[in-house]
């Protein structure tokens, strides 16, 4: 009798394993949702209904799907040792991932988002906005479009990003307008240090106000502002 109980559970066991084995693989493949503050949206490229889904733990993002992060909402992604980290207010699309020829393409259609790049090729992960596109391999940097300003930034968290054909270190970065001809270059140095974002951060975020994106990572030194919400997971 027991013989006979084990022998019917062997194939659906069976099923249930090789489920489990190739969730695995294909987690292995590509980036994993680590962390979800909120509620966040997410349209599958596959899903032929075009219903937006809510993206939860351990859910994989693929070429093609789409990321919509809501006041308040965050999500982090983990591939390796690589990071990617979706602000509030966000729209962001995932172009191209070949995780063998180590290749990347992303879109921020609108908000902000944080990547840390390792084992990728040099130049072979790319972040565009609809004005920039930032080319990268083994550093750290964060990608922003304000839709009010029509204006999309990249700044430079450690080593070198190419910003629209131009090389850019830490603690620098580039901005374009839509429309403009010319790469605004901006330097961060003095705004932000290893404290936090000091009082000349708190004046230039008048002048430019995609600062604001900055300070859950970088909590203000000398000065407070508690409209936002700190990253929990930064650092970590």
């Amino acid at each position: 009798m027991f013989v006979r109980v084990i022998m019917s559970l062997k194939i659906p066991l069976t099923i249930i394993s090789l489920v489990f084995l190739s969730h695995s693989l294909f987690a292995e493949e590509f980036a994993v949702a680590t962390f979800i503050r909120g509620k966040v949206s997410f349209l599958p490229a596959e899903d032929t209904s075009k219903l937006w889904k809510t993206l939860k733990v351990n859910d994989v993002i693929k070429p093609g799907d789409r990321i919509k992060t809501g006041n308040g909402s965050k999500v982090d992604f983990l591939y390796q040792e690589t990071e990617i980290r979706i602000q509030p207010n966000t729209d962001f699309s995932l172009q191209e991932w070949n995780s063998e020829k180590k290749i990347a393409k992303a879109y921020v259609q609108n908000g902000a988002a944080w990547f840390r790049v390792n084992n990728f090729k040099k130049g072979n992960f790319e972040v565009s906005t609809p004005t920039t596109t930032a080319g990268v391999r083994g550093t750290a940097f964060g990608v922003f479009f304000e839709e009010k300003e029509q204006k999309g930034y990249t700044c430079v968290c450690e080593g070198t990003v190419n910003i629209n054909g131009s090389d850019f270190s830490k603690g620098t970065g580039g901005a374009k307008k839509v429309g403009a001809t010319e790469l605004e270059k901006n330097n961060y140095k003095d705004l932000i240090t290893k404290e936090g974002s000091t009082l000349l951060f708190k004046e230039k975020r008048r002048e430019f106000p995609m600062l604001n994106r900055c300070l859950p990572c970088h909590k203000p030194v000398g000065w407070e502002d508690k409209s936002y919400l700190p990253d929990e997971t930064y650092g970590k």
